[in-house]
């Protein structure tokens, strides 16, 4: 009898065993607490930093993009040609649910900014809360796909959210030291996956080479 879900699990799991996944969310990542670590820098009150700071969440979901691009182009060029191409059956988005999904992006931001406008002291608990956040995001992906190395992601995450916290950096530039620490080990933890990947599967020689001419 064929174990369909096994199957399935199985597929997923092939999507992150290249590690090409974590270094382009990685990179991201580092690109987006660079970018708040910028923005709490510059004097308060100034032009730009405003700018920066009403920007915000078109960079986030610009970041979004630059994630799906960045991740297809390393997949064409390392992973496709040496494992194949897998392909996930994508339901149809609506403009309805795309809707829904700004709306509530929005709205946090809105929810995040009243918050810290009525008691500036939550701004402590940012970091833990974003740490925290990615750790359920990564736990959940361990749990569905089967790769241990979120497990540790998701606690490593978890750990740095929650030290900024108890270090008392919290804020703008707390939210950036997180976003740069779990970018960084995201990095470290695809590069880590891709070498062993790259090393289970060595990029086939072109038809009609054999031997030492293959290379």
């Amino acid at each position: 009898m064929v174990d369909i879900e096994k199957i399935e699990k199985r597929t997923v799991q092939s999507f992150y065993d290249d590690g090409l996944f974590e270094i382009a969310l990685g990179f991201v990542f580092v690109l987006l607490g660079g970018y708040l670590f910028v923005s709490t820098a510059l004097p308060k009150g100034s032009a730009l930093a405003g700018i920066m700071g009403f920007a915000l969440i078109g960079v986030f979901f610009l970041a979004v993009f630059l994630v799906n691009r960045i991740l297809r182009l390393l997949k064409r060029r390392i992973t496709y040609p040496r494992t194949g191409y897998v392909a996930f059956k994508k339901k149809p988005v609506s403009p309805r649910k795309r809707l829904r999904v700004g709306l509530f992006g929005g709205f946090m931001g809105a929810l995040f900014a009243i918050l810290l406008g009525l008691a500036p002291s939550l701004g402590n608990l940012l970091p833990a809360l974003n740490g925290f956040l990615f750790a359920m995001i990564a736990f959940k992906i361990a749990n569905r796909a089967g790769v241990a190395r979120f497990f540790m992601l998701a606690s490593l995450s978890a750990v740095i959210g929650f030290g900024l916290t108890a270090a008392g950096i919290g804020g703008a530039r707390g939210i950036s030291l997180t976003y740069g620490l779990i970018g960084g080990s995201l990095i470290l933890s695809g590069l880590t996956a891709l070498v062993a990947y790259l090393r289970r599967n060595p990029r086939p020689a072109p038809d009609g080479l054999e031997g030492p001419d293959a290379r």
